[in-house]
């Protein structure tokens, strides 16, 4: 969070947040997930960026199968680096996941540092423009979307215990797109926004209500005036 006469005013008048912030900052440590999920998780990580969360997950979770989804080539090359020494456990797929089969444009953060595509994402940023103005979004590329639920199929994966997902406003179309795979998640790391920074991006309340007629319910909340991430589990 930038110290910005936005964020002093919103803690402010939100000082229960400020409280949750300088806890969690926008991280919810794992040992604070691990209750929700079983000792040696299967988890499906989309967004996985240069790799570092996945190798971390993996490490903490001695026992979890990781697959994790990175459509950025830059990206998923470090990624790949990364988790090589893991290559038993790690699985890295190249597809960005959504609500249906197709074949859609990726708006690249970055200025070229393969390590800032974590920005990235299918959908046009808007309020991201104003609020971080030094992230630059002057290069796309095309990248295959598939569904999570046909890709379990295809690939005989049957259960996901944990989901964690950063998918810069398209983590509800992702989940549509995994309604049989839901069925038996434990628990899900998600990234919300409080405020529309990519076009037709959800925000936080459609997003917890949509999991909740799902199941789920929020457990840990790590925003503050823009989003952060929130655990949901069972």
């Amino acid at each position: 969070m930038k110290i910005n006469s936005a964020n002093l005013l919103y803690a402010i008048g939100h000082p229960l947040r400020v409280l949750r912030y300088l806890r969690h900052r926008d991280r919810i440590p794992y040992e604070d997930i691990a209750p929700y999920l079983p000792a040696s998780p299967v988890i499906l990580e989309a967004g996985t960026a240069n790799g570092v969360n996945t190798v971390e997950m993996a490490e903490f979770w001695k026992g979890s199968q990781i697959y994790g989804f990175e459509p950025v080539p830059s990206a998923r090359a470090l990624a790949e680096a990364a988790t090589k020494p893991l290559r038993d456990r790690i699985k890295i797929f190249p597809d960005a996941l959504g609500d249906a089969t197709s074949r859609l444009t990726m708006n690249v953060s970055g200025t070229g540092n393969a390590a800032e595509t974590q920005s990235s994402s299918l959908l046009k940023p808007t309020g991201h423009l104003e609020e971080y103005d030094f992230v630059d979004f002057s290069e796309t590329v095309e990248v295959d979307v598939i569904r999570l639920d046909d890709w379990a199929k295809d690939n005989n994966i049957q259960k996901i215990d944990f989901m964690w997902l950063d998918l810069q406003g398209y983590e509800l179309i992702a989940l549509q797109g995994a309604e049989e795979v839901l069925k038996k998640v434990s628990a899900i790391h998600i990234e919300v926004s409080h405020k529309p920074l990519f076009e037709n991006g959800v925000l936080y309340p459609e997003l917890r209500e949509w999991l909740r007629q799902r199941g789920f319910k929020p457990r840990i909340d790590a925003t503050f005036r823009l989003g952060g991430n929130v655990l949901f589990s069972r």
